[in-house]
């Protein structure tokens, strides 16, 4: 088969019978089933590791009045149900 390898890769016997059994109840080979789930996997994961590198480059590249003190912060949230509880910090 063109564009493809062979992997061998060790799983636990709760995986292999379930992979079986999904295979068997849906006509679907268990190297296409093996396949789906990887292909669906890495797209979830290269999306929230593309996430959270935008991320961490926006704050490295962010003015630093663009965010709250943390102090500030605790202190808003220890006002939370007083009497004189502080507006949000700004």
């Amino acid at each position: 088969m063109s564009g493809t390898l062979t992997l061998s890769v060790r799983i636990s016997d709760d995986l292999k019978d379930g992979l079986s059994r999904l295979a068997e109840s849906t006509g679907r080979t268990k190297s296409f089933l093996a396949n789906e789930a990887l292909r669906r996997y890495l797209k979830q994961e290269s999306w929230q590791i593309q996430a959270i590198q935008e991320t961490v480059q926006n704050v490295e590249t962010a003015s630093e009045d663009a965010f709250i003190a943390h102090e500030s912060v605790e202190q808003w949230l220890a006002s939370w149900g007083c009497e004189n509880e502080m507006e949000p910090p700004r």
